[in-house]
């Protein structure tokens, strides 16, 4: 069955959507995505990941030539085009800054390219949300701070691709980034949770990690539960030692973590505040929808 891409203003059939291969996105991957999830016809947070997209723009200097209600019109147009209204939904918005100039700098003279795709997402396998996931710490190295670049989700994505890579060879289903100092940052799809007694512990926003809205999403739903959450540096050694683990992002949702390289999580997987929490998210997504 052809599905259909919305492309600077258009539909076109996924076979014949097509950008220029002078356009930077293809030639320096200039660009950068949201990744979504709908439900029956309802993208969940969708304005939180659209804010994110154009706080990205601006930060790195793309031409802001579309404004949030366009995005967000052409987020709908392509899930009703797709027939996606009654299903559980991926979507994807992908901007480019647009066809190469001279230089390679930021030019005013840009123009923007504007991508959505819409399919139908596959289920997820029960497995690992009954029984957790087993991760690995990549080999690549990030320094803790200072690169201006991890806030933002941007196409150019290969260290991410390599670290999962390196997850599927090792029966694993994510790869974690640590630093030299062994803090432990983020994973190469998902953002990193942990819990030590009746406490839930991420990494501060102030690290080179991505502000995942599912993260968002789970600090508030702690906040408004009374379930204690902390944004602090976190260290492999206390990680690895911890009741339970957990990792975020907008497609999978919350998945427990049931081993961490040779490290064995806990007694009981999900743990009681995974659990908890995982049912607060579920509910809240039954509510917007």
């Amino acid at each position: 069955m052809c599905g259909y891409i919305f492309i600077n203003g258009k539909m076109a059939a996924d076979n014949r959507a097509m950008l220029s291969v002078k356009d930077r996105g293809f030639l320096y991957g200039d660009g950068l995505y949201e990744t979504m999830k709908s439900y029956r016809g309802s993208v969940f947070m969708v304005a939180d990941h659209i804010d994110r997209l154009l706080n990205s723009m601006r930060v790195l200097r793309y031409n802001l030539t579309f404004d949030k209600e366009y995005i967000n019109e052409a987020i709908k147009k392509t899930i009703a085009r797709n027939n996606l209204d009654r299903t559980d939904a991926f979507v994807k918005v992908i901007v480019t800054r647009g066809i190469h100039g001279a230089g390679l700098y930021f030019s005013s003279s840009y123009r923007p390219s504007l991508i959505v795709i819409a399919e139908k997402i596959a289920s997820q396998d029960s497995v690992d949300y009954k029984e957790g996931v087993k991760i690995i710490s990549s080999s690549i190295r990030r320094p803790s701070m200072g690169n201006p670049l991890y806030p933002h989700k941007l196409i150019n994505y290969f260290e991410n691709i390599y670290a999962k890579d390196e997850a599927q060879r090792n029966g694993a289903k994510e790869a974690i980034f640590l630093t030299k100092d062994h803090l432990v940052l983020e994973g190469a799809s998902s953002n990193i949770f942990y819990v030590k007694g009746n406490t839930v512990f991420t990494p501060p926003l102030t690290q080179n990690i991505l502000p995942g809205i599912t993260r968002k999403a789970v600090i508030d739903l702690c906040r408004e539960n009374r379930i204690r959450v902390r944004e602090r540096k976190v260290y492999y050694g206390d990680f690895v030692k911890a009741d339970e683990i957990f990792k975020t992002s907008s497609i999978a949702e919350i998945v427990p973590v049931k081993k961490v390289d040779r490290f064995e999580c806990g007694k009981r997987i999900p743990g009681d505040i995974t659990l908890r929490i995982m049912e607060l998210y579920r509910n809240r997504v039954s509510y917007q929808k």
